[in-house]
């Protein structure tokens, strides 16, 4: 294995595993994103101006990618399992549960700003839009969280 990568993951692991929970809500899940986007800009790794800047844009796209799965995965469980007595666990994190009404575009915003500290640039390069638009998705966000947390 290239030493260059095995630096570069060692650096960069923490802090794409840290993204990926704000953008997942499951460790477990983000485990498994963070390492996947580490392999997939290892194998670019010699042609990357920015590494950094391409693993929070990977990670960003493959959360996205995770979450339309997911949501595709939860109508057929719910079509599958309609008219069964559901019985439901108490949240274990009211502020996850909120994070999850939220559109992925606006919790992406969010979470990467107050749990990851990224920048507005950082973040509209992860999305694909202008910083602008991240000022957009954080006022839309917040203020949907407070209707959502006041409910």
């Amino acid at each position: 294995m290239d030493t260059s990568f095995d630096t570069f993951y060692r650096a960069h692991h923490a802090d794409a595993v840290r993204w990926a929970v704000a953008l997942v809500g499951s460790h477990e899940v983000a485990e498994e994103l963070a390492h996947d986007s580490l392999e997939a800009v290892g194998r670019r790794l010699a042609t990357l101006d920015n590494p950094g800047g391409y693993l929070r844009r990977t990670v960003v796209n493959r959360a996205a990618s995770w979450h339309r799965w997911h949501i595709r995965e939860r109508r057929r469980v719910a079509r599958a399992t309609a008219g069964e007595p559901r019985s439901y666990t108490a949240p274990a994190n009211e502020m996850l549960d909120a994070l999850a009404t939220l559109p992925y575009k606006q919790r992406a915003a969010v979470t990467l700003r107050y749990w990851a500290d990224w920048t507005d640039e950082q973040i509209a390069d992860a999305l694909g839009c202008a910083p602008t638009s991240v000022r957009v998705l954080l006022h839309r966000g917040i203020a949907a969280l407070r209707k959502e947390i006041v409910e």
